[in-house]
């Protein structure tokens, strides 16, 4: 029989509603008591390794649902002094990201740590250790090195937030530009693809000569952009009244970008839609 010890009533009912697909195996027995809080007596028909590995994971889980979100904005507020709501709340944002999504970046940028079960092993370990278990101790004495691995992860998020800003800065100036700026053609096609193919309104492919020389025109270097860049730089270039992208895949960072540039001057039409069939 195991003994867990919660101080609040939230993490009771977390804990329970984490053990209910084990219902049938796991009994529990609630009583309250005036020195530890509430107190919880498990039985199961669980082999004991078992029964552990499911309360461990139980209990991981009641940490991310009751404390990790003060955690992380407590850091982001106390260790990093941020006090504007916005900016916590998409640090914050960052943070989760960083700690529980899946995509390759993520998992690079918190080292391949599998954040939920780092957390289970720690309490896996309290267990096999005690049969009596208070769960504040465990968040109290068991929990530094998770939470300099948190810290690490929210000093990451900042970073990409502070990236993302800076590339929104870069937007916003590039999109001023080209309102100021009076439109040097009237229409440009673009297949979509790693690399942009640019057509003209004839429908001819635009040659990168005729790119770099558009280019050559432009300030591109007090823009931040880069003359081998052959994307964006272009089409800042050339600002086009109108620019018609074909292609698969509107939610890609490049079109991303130049829809923010351009905005009601782009139209994406789905790839399969020839290009000379849409000239107008």
């Amino acid at each position: 029989m195991l003994e867990v010890y919660f101080e609040s009533n939230k993490e009771v009912a977390a804990f329970r509603n984490q053990l209910n697909p084990y219902r049938k195996k796991i009994r529990v027995h609630q009583q309250a008591n005036t020195r530890w809080g509430n107190k919880l007596c498990l039985e199961g028909d669980l082999a004991g390794i078992d029964l552990i590995n499911v309360i461990s994971s139980a209990m991981a889980n009641v940490f991310i649902e009751e404390h990790l979100s003060d955690i992380i904005i407590r850091k982001i507020t106390n260790n990093y002094y941020f006090s504007d709501p916005d900016e916590i709340n998409r640090i914050y944002d960052f943070s989760m990201w960083i700690l529980f999504d899946s995509d390759s970046d993520n998992q690079f940028l918190r080292e391949q740590v599998d954040t939920t079960k780092l957390l289970q092993h720690i309490f896996f370990l309290h267990l096999k250790e005690h049969t009596s278990i208070h769960f504040s101790a465990i968040l109290h004495f068991r929990l530094a090195h998770f939470l300099d691995f948190i810290q690490e992860c929210v000093g990451k998020a900042i970073e990409e937030f502070k990236r993302e800003e800076d590339h929104q800065t870069f937007i916003d100036m590039l999109r001023h530009y080209i309102e100021k700026k009076d439109p040097c053609v009237d229409l440009i096609h673009i297949e979509q693809g790693e690399n942009f193919i640019f057509y003209n309104e004839k429908g001819e492919v635009i040659s990168k000569d005729m790119l770099r020389f558009w280019m050559y025109q432009a300030p591109l270097y007090a823009l931040g952009l880069h003359e081998n860049e052959f994307n964006l730089s272009p089409l800042i270039a050339m600002s086009p009244a109108r620019i018609k992208v074909y292609g698969d895949n509107p939610a890609d960072p490049k079109i991303m970008t130049i829809t923010n540039i351009f905005q009601e001057r782009v139209e994406f039409e789905r790839k399969g839609i020839s290009i000379l069939s849409r000239l107008d």
